[in-house]
Order: C-alpha cells, then sequence, then structure tokens
C-alpha cells in the first residue's frame, strides 16, 4: 500500500473517532441512556461502559492521529467497529429498533436532527468502515511523500469525511421519509 492512501484513511478515521468521542463526551447523562437502551450491558456496569466508550474512542483517534502502532490501532478501530455492528445487528434481530443508535449523537435532544434508530443500513455502513480501516494492514511500501502528495491527502481527507456525513445525513433522511409515510413523524408542512 502506498503511504499516501495510508495517511489519508489515518486522518479519516482520527477525525471520525475524535469527533465521536466529543459528542458523547458533551452529555454523558443521554449517552449512557442511549447504552442502557440497547440492553446489552448489565445495570452495575453501564456508568463504565458507557464512560469507556468514548475514552476508547478518543485513544484509538489519537493513535491514528499521531500514527502510533498503525497495525494494532487498524486492528483496534476494526474490534470497535465490529462491536458496534454486533451490538445494533443484535437489536435488530430482538425488533428492538426504535431506539437512537448513538451514531449520530449530537449533544441535542432534537430527534430529527440527532435521532437516528437502527436499520439495516447502519451495519452495512460499518462493514464498509471496517474493511477500510483494516486497509493499513496491507504491506507498506516506503517512499517519501512531496507537495503534491500532501495536497492529495488534505483533499481526499475533506472529500472521504464530506461523503460520510452525506451517507449519515441519507440514511437519516431516507429513515424521516419512511417514519413520515408509515404515519410514524412529522410530515412536512402544508403551507
Amino acid at each position: 500500500m502506498d503511504p499516501a492512501p495510508h495517511a489519508l484513511i489515518s486522518i479519516f478515521f482520527s477525525v471520525l473517532l475524535l469527533g465521536a468521542s466529543l459528542h458523547k463526551f458533551s452529555d454523558r447523562v443521554r449517552f449512557q441512556g442511549i447504552v442502557s437502551s440497547y440492553r446489552l450491558v448489565p445495570a452495575p456496569l453501564l456508568v463504565t461502559i458507557a464512560l469507556g466508550i468514548p475514552v476508547l474512542e478518543l485513544g484509538i483517534g489519537l493513535a491514528w492521529l499521531v500514527g502510533l502502532q498503525p497495525k494494532l490501532v487498524a486492528l483496534a478501530t476494526a474490534l470497535l467497529l465490529t462491536t458496534y455492528t454486533l451490538a445494533i445487528g443484535i437489536n435488530i434481530l430482538r425488533n428492538n429498533t426504535e431506539i437512537d443508535c448513538g451514531c449520530g449523537f449530537s449533544g441535542t435532544t432534537d430527534k430529527s436532527t440527532s435521532y437516528q434508530t437502527l436499520t439495516l443500513a447502519l451495519p452495512l455502513r460499518n462493514i464498509l468502515l471496517i474493511a477500510l480501516a483494516l486497509l493499513p494492514l496491507l504491506p507498506t511500501t516506503h517512499r517519501l511523500l512531496g507537495l503534491v502528495d500532501y495536497l492529495s491527502i488534505a483533499l481526499g481527507s475533506v472529500v472521504m469525511l464530506l461523503l460520510y456525513a452525506a451517507l449519515n445525513q441519507l440514511m437519516a433522511n431516507w429513515q424521516i421519509i419512511n417514519n413520515w409515510r408509515s404515519g410514524r413523524g412529522e410530515g412536512p408542512a402544508h403551507g
């Protein structure tokens, strides 16, 4: 693997995980409620797990950022995303889907902007992220990066983050439209 895509992936996951961590830290009580709604964590461990998740995301995000043990960090990221995917999948199988997934957690209580229930699109998105996280396990060629490489990495990082945000917004919009069509949500205003 060329070092430029490796750097691009590192920046993407560092921003993704650091942002996710900060969002969860912004309202720990609400995030604890989200973790509780999954019904996978015993009550005595709830506070610890709800605090441990953003701490873990913060640590992995910083490790991506500084290039600390890239292969280990890639595996840790894939394991974390696999855990999230399994938690979502278990709740989909239980038909416990009307809970906040926690992935778009923004620290607000406005369900129209920050609340996304569980759908099959979430595990599919996570599988793509897991595959991306594992790419740095491929052998990396050693070459010096030039100015064009750095510009490509910067632009590519912005594009990847925008595509990720657009995908999440499309999934949220799809869910809002389906809720509206089924009569479970607010529809567009009629004038």
